[in-house]
């Protein structure tokens, strides 16, 4: 991820009126989310150690992991959303919501240690929350993101006795973050045309499997 192009992302107003509108909203938010929860909760948690901590080798690959590990939960969560603004609009197939998952995903280089097996593991994960999410009620923001945030919280590199006493407030300050995004998201959304890119693409590309959703 490119910090200082993620800090232009949260300032965007350009629209969203298509699938890849979208796809890369979805992409751009959830990586300026998870770095930005990232950093923020270490920098807070380290203190004056901060900046030391952060040219440890050992550290510092394991804040890229929670980067990453963080940015993959928060796109799944970030697709459910959009999944649940657009449920007013009409029916999408499951196929379409895969597939944006999965391009989301693809817009940012695979990270190094996770050269060899990609997303497979987050894609099989949120697929299956994707079933479960489609068969339910529409349901608020708050719960939605709470996957990512926990995450977040489960990969930052501090011991386990310090991710039990932290866990409530990082979990509390993403979602903080995820909402303040979506509402800009929602502001950048014209949703009768995003609906209508979403269908013809559905019909276009997931013809056979317009049932399943």
């Amino acid at each position: 991820m490119n910090f200082l192009r993620l800090l232009t992302i949260g300032a965007r107003k350009d629209p969203i009126r298509t699938l890849a509108d979208l796809i890369a909203a979805v992409s751009g938010c959830a990586a300026f989310l998870a770095q930005g929860a990232g950093y923020s909760y270490i920098r807070a948690r380290s203190g004056l150690m901060g900046p030391r901590l952060m040219q440890d080798a050992g550290f510092g690959a394991n804040m890229e992991r929670c980067k990453w590990e963080g940015f993959a939960a928060i796109a799944g969560d970030l697709v459910l959303i959009v999944e649940t603004e657009l449920r007013p609009f009409g029916a999408v197939p499951a196929a379409v919501w895969r597939h944006a998952y999965r391009a989301a995903l693809a817009l940012q280089e695979v990270p190094e240690y996770r050269a060899g097996t990609g997303w497979d593991d987050r894609i099989a994960e949120f697929d299956q929350h994707l079933e479960a999410h489609l068969a339910q009620p529409a349901r608020g923001i708050e719960a939605l993101c709470e996957h990512g945030a926990a995450v977040l919280i489960d990969c930052a590199p501090v011991t386990e006795e310090i991710r039990a006493l932290d866990r409530s407030m990082v979990i509390n300050n993403v979602k903080f973050r995820c909402i303040e995004q979506v509402q800009q998201l929602r502001q950048r959304a014209d949703w009768p045309a995003l609906m209508a890119s979403v269908t013809m693409v559905a019909d276009e590309s997931f013809r056979d499997e317009a049932g399943d959703g």
